[in-house]
């Protein structure tokens, strides 16, 4: 959602760094997936991740499985921060582009077995993307 005038960048701002955190969990797991992750951006209301990938089918399960990985960064740094839990509804762009590489993979990755693999990356780098989301949100961009 974007405004006439655009949130000053706070790294203090709760959410902010929901969104920061949510951003990285993406650029890590894709990273690690083995894709090329670009700029991570933050506007201050929002936030986006640009990677890139190929059809092959390793790359596209890693896709598939960095499209949730931004859901459970953010997931984990609410729980952990007493603010509740993630939504579907905010990750709706992401659960789009998961379902869309599994049709292209041709199906045999399910949600649940998505989120699990993205939670375990999300475990991994916890605190990479714990240390590098102020840093996003005063930069307004970054790369890994």
């Amino acid at each position: 959602m974007g405004w006439l005038f655009s949130t000053r960048r706070d790294p203090e701002d709760p959410h902010q760094l929901q969104i920061a955190v949510h951003e990285l969990g993406h650029a890590w797991a894709w990273r690690d997936g083995g894709l090329e992750v670009g700029r991570i951006k933050h506007s201050g209301d929002d936030g986006a991740c640009h990677v890139r990938y190929y059809p092959q089918p390793e790359q596209l399960r890693a896709f598939a499985i960095g499209c949730w990985a931004g859901f459970e960064a953010e997931d984990r740094w609410l729980r952990a921060n007493g603010l509740g839990r993630a939504r579907r509804g905010h990750s709706s762009h992401d659960i789009r582009l998961f379902r869309t590489a599994v049709r292209e993979l041709g199906g045999g990755l399910s949600e649940s077995k998505a989120r699990a693999k993205a939670r375990t990356l999300v475990v991994r780098r916890w605190a990479q993307i714990e240390r590098r989301a102020p840093e996003l949100i005063r930069l307004g961009r970054i790369h890994l």
